[in-house]
């Protein structure tokens, strides 16, 4: 390995697998006493991460031994379910035949475990300070994809696909290694198609996925395929004033929503409850903003809405809306630096996996989907130039100009933060977008 790790990931294009797509050099650019591996995977539905932990097993252990070495950290801990047992057995044979200092950490099956603050305080009891971030308390976290692929770009391979599951309304629901711009059509087809008129296209978990943009990104953790009238996508399509006017005539501040908060539980200052009363009694441009700045604490994990009010609210929709007329404003994130100590009740108030999906009935689609370790063939690309957290790729390509699978097609400004993007199959530059570069086989 030449270079230093932080340099190699950079140049591999790897950003956070598991998320908003963080670009990794920046995490293994720091110090920290722990590396966390991020196994959880607390969405109904996806397989992504136990499957690769279980086949890909000899890249994590890699990859966590060399995250640790960048950083100079002292403990290197794999964080799973418990009842992942492919994925515990294959993580411990691989830790024994290396006699590696990588660690795993059980735990049970709770949303949202994969929250990363969540996360660290399972893990390893330190509270990530109100507005901050893990290595706040020494620690860093990698999505278990992403660190498979730290392992890859130590070895000079790039990130050119993305593994995830097909699941719900499908003929197959499958786990696929898909090119990072495939079209989500060509991805469905690969299982099966739809198996329902008119299906909505979630990417990522039921949960926290959002529409799908119509291609793969380098974030797609899974495609969730539903019905056009499904409660969930009914629920994710309400527009925002809708939400207000419901928060200022339904929501009686029973604050459930507060009690089930997993931030909140973790002692931080978010309150939905006091939010929602707030916006549903004035205008949000007349309410103080020390009371609403609390918004910045939300972690749009959903349980407020989808699962712990009783009339079907929107807390973090609202919470959400308030966000983009804050960073508009450029609104100052008002947050104390220490915390309380976690609620006494937080242990007791987790939710298990199961009753989320039931709750937002998703229960059916629970069926296996066998992962696929050959990469999906397709015969075109759309690759979009803004694929995670931070600046947008420029390209490095023309119209007609052919390209290899693997070459660098877009990369960041020199002074921006961010990680290039490559081409994940050979091809011809079909057009080159404002927003995107197409490539046909």
């Amino acid at each position: 390995m030449t270079g230093s790790l932080a340099e190699l990931v950079k140049t591999a294009g790897v950003a956070g697998a598991g998320g908003a797509g963080f670009p990794t050099y920046v995490k293994l650019s720091a110090r920290a006493e722990i590396v966390l591996a991020n196994g959880a995977e607390c969405e109904p539905l996806l397989r992504v991460d136990q499957q690769a932990m279980t086949v890909w097993a000899p890249e994590l252990v890699g990859g966590m031994e060399l995250a640790a070495e960048a950083v100079g950290a002292k403990r290197a801990v794999v964080a799973l379910k418990r009842k992942y047992r492919g994925a515990v057995d294959a993580l411990k044979a691989e830790i024994a035949r290396r006699s590696s200092r990588v660690e795993l950490f059980l735990m049970p099956s709770h949303y949202p475990a994969g929250d990363e603050q969540v996360l660290v305080f399972e893990a390893t009891g330190r509270v990530v300070p109100e507005g901050g971030l893990p290595l706040a308390v020494g620690v860093v976290v990698n999505n278990v994809s992403t660190l498979i692929n730290v392992f890859k770009a130590s070895r000079g391979e790039p990130v050119t696909h993305r593994v995830l599951t097909v699941a719900g309304e499908v003929k197959r629901p499958v786990t696929l290694s898909v090119p990072i711009g495939a079209y989500v059509e060509d991805v469905l087809a690969a299982a099966g198609g739809a198996i329902v008129p008119d299906p909505v296209v979630l990417d990522g978990g039921p949960i926290m996925g959002v529409f799908s943009s119509g291609v793969v990104t380098k974030t797609t953790t899974g495609l969730i395929v539903l019905p056009s009238g499904h409660k969930l996508v009914e629920y994710k399509r309400r527009s925002l004033d809708v939400d207000v006017r419901k928060a200022a005539w339904a929501c009686d501040g029973c604050r459930t929503c507060t009690d089930y908060c997993p931030r909140y539980l973790l002692g931080h200052r978010m309150e939905p409850h006091i939010i929602m009363r707030l916006v549903g009694q004035q205008r949000a441009d007349a309410i103080p903003r020390t009371d609403l700045v609390k918004a910045y604490l939300c972690c749009q994990c959903g349980v407020c809405g989808m699962f712990a009010c009783p009339t079907s609210l929107s807390p973090e929709r609202v919470i959400a809306g308030l966000l983009k007329e804050f960073k508009r404003a450029k609104v100052e994130k008002l947050h104390r630096r220490s915390v309380l100590q976690p609620h006494p009740f937080r242990d007791g108030r987790r939710i298990p996996v199961s009753r989320f999906a039931s709750r937002i009935d998703v229960s059916r689609y629970e069926n296996e989907a066998p992962l696929k370790t050959e990469p999906l063939a397709v015969s075109r690309l759309r690759v979009p130039l803004k694929q995670h957290v931070g600046a947008p790729c420029r390209p490095l390509v023309k119209k007609g100009e052919r390209v290899r699978a693997g070459q660098t097609i877009a990369a960041v400004p020199a002074d921006a933060q961010g990680v290039p993007i490559h081409a994940a199959m050979d091809g011809v530059v079909g057009a080159v977008l404002d927003d995107a570069i197409l490539i046909r086989a």
